[in-house]
């Protein structure tokens, strides 16, 4: 079977995107997590309910099923189809005393072609089901993590997987033998996400670079080639909180940025490990839960609590902030520029449609979370939103957006 995985050259290019939300898959509780086949057949969700649900990714989008007006009513306009769901199955704690309530599947990875996919549990698991025979059915179970599982990574060559828990360790599996390759020791919080660079190609990862981030505000940058050898780190910039959901690469792999809880995403160069600068979010905003880069290399997408974002880093507004002790570049046109709002907010999420998370420990910081997934082609997005086990309201949205690269 032969798919054409080649981002649309326009997006490459384009000035800017237009992102729509045309399906919306309902779910009767939080969402936990979600995950993709690369090519966006199937779509897979993991809910505060204990089930792991398949959606069919292109029914959805052509409108197989419609939204009833009640379905419609809490949505944007565009959102008038509903997800197709192929088939759903628990996600089972494989231990010798399982719970009475079925335990949400804290992350989500899936082989690029659905003939397995791994499942975080609580308890510090990792379930490796088949996905396209016996839908579900559980085959090994990788067990060293004392916490729930946060984070999960499937290798660029599909033969291992990196996995990150609430008991702070970062852990690189393989998944021919079940054992652990390595112990990426280093982090003192909860690991919040983990992330390959892209190489010359988009959407072609490096397998040997990746990036992990933590609850703490840290973000460590490992090679998998250097054993024993200590991770690159991020600081944090001057009066910033202690506080990091999610980094990314840029399209290139040149830079990183991170999310922050000050409701700032902060730029960084990836050779030199140095603070670029630092995109502002609106005031009350609240903090960015999740950060994605698009192939243009200019536009990355932020969400926060009230709304997310398409943010062009490459317009020079107030909203940027240097280091100190380094001068803003000067502008050669006219000085109106920095008055020009370098973000479009994308619709379907906005303030009460984005999840609680409630407030942290350290501060009484209400904090909302969506998450997201962006097709290789740049032709697709999915959002979802949820509060991952803490207290608070969700609106269980889970949207399917349409990317028009406009030139």
């Amino acid at each position: 079977r032969y798919v054409d995985y080649a981002v649309n050259p326009l997006a490459l290019t384009c000035q800017t995107y237009d992102c729509v939300p045309l399906a919306a898959a309902l779910h009767p509780s939080q969402i936990y997590s979600v995950a993709a086949t690369k090519c966006f057949r199937w779509v897979f969700t993991g809910s505060d309910d204990g089930y792991v649900r398949k959606w069919d990714f292109f029914a959805s989008m052509n409108g197989k099923t419609a939204l009833t007006q009640v379905q419609r009513h809490q949505h944007v306009d565009s959102v008038t189809m509903s997800g197709v769901l192929s088939s759903w199955w628990e996600n089972e704690e494989q231990v010798a005393a399982a719970p009475a309530a079925l335990p949400p599947p804290p992350t989500i990875d899936v082989h690029t072609e659905a003939l397995w996919a791994l499942l975080g549990t609580e308890s510090g698991n990792i379930n490796l089901v088949t996905v396209r025979h016996d839908e579900g059915k559980c085959h090994h179970v990788l067990r060293h993590h004392t916490g729930p599982v946060s984070v999960l990574q499937i290798t660029p060559g599909e033969t291992g997987v990196i996995s990150g828990s609430w008991d702070k360790s970062v852990l690189e599996w393989d998944l021919n033998t079940g054992s652990i390759v390595r112990n990426y020791s280093g982090h003192s919080s909860q690991i919040s996400s983990a992330s390959f660079p892209n190489t010359s190609v988009y959407e072609e990862k490096d397998e040997n670079i990746f990036l992990t981030t933590s609850f703490d505000g840290q973000c460590f940058i490992w090679d998998r080639r250097e054993h024993g050898k200590a991770a690159r780190m991020l600081g944090l910039p001057d009066k910033t909180p202690p506080w990091c959901l999610s980094a990314c690469w840029s399209a290139d792999g040149s830079k990183i940025y991170t999310g922050r809880r000050n409701g700032q995403v902060d730029e960084w160069d990836y050779a030199s490990q140095k603070l670029i600068r630092s995109f502002r979010m609106p005031m009350n905003s609240g903090p960015v839960s999740y950060v994605a880069s698009m192939p243009n290399g200019k536009h990355i997408i932020c969400a926060s609590r009230d709304n997310v974002r398409l943010w062009n880093t490459e317009i020079e507004t107030t909203a940027n902030i240097y280091p100190e002790g380094q001068e803003r570049p000067t502008l050669t046109g006219s000085s109106a520029s920095y008055k020009t709002n370098p973000f479009t907010i994308l619709p379907g999420h906005h303030s009460g449609s984005i999840s609680h998370i409630g407030n942290t420990k350290s501060g009484n910081v209400s904090m909302y979370f969506v998450w997201l997934v962006i097709d290789p082609t740049c032709r697709y997005m999915i959002t979802t939103s949820g509060n991952r086990g803490w207290d608070g309201v969700s609106t269980n949205a889970c949207l399917f957006y349409e990317i028009t690269p406009i030139v």
